[in-house]
């Protein structure tokens, strides 16, 4: 798309670790670090691809997967920096996009 000629869109935090990825994700959306496309979705993924929580303007606040890790420790790359990737949904239904990550990870 013409209006993502910059991508990746890259950030760079200093948070504490002890804030774990519900908090860092809110810290994030504090920030407005993700773009506002109307109801727009995201998927919150570590460094291996695995999804962690779902991203939704329609929710007040992040929903981690079950059995995701929480702790920051678990994105950190070999020079010690914690890497997490947004996987954008569009309009999506969060509720759908949750339900078919929970299905695909083997959970209720």
């Amino acid at each position: 798309m013409g209006d993502d000629v910059l991508a990746p869109h890259e950030g760079t935090w200093e948070l504490p670790e002890q804030l774990g990825i519900p908090g860092v994700l809110a810290a994030l959306e504090l920030d407005r670090y993700l773009p506002v496309v109307g109801l727009s979705t995201w998927v919150a993924r570590g460094p291996d691809g695995a999804a962690l929580a779902v991203v939704a303007r329609r929710w007040r606040k992040p929903r981690m997967l079950p059995g995701a890790r929480d702790d920051v420790a678990g994105l950190m790359d070999a020079d010690g920096v914690a890497r997490l990737y947004f996987e954008y949904r569009a309009q999506a239904d969060p509720d759908v996009i949750y339900d078919d990550l929970c299905e695909a990870q083997g959970q209720p």
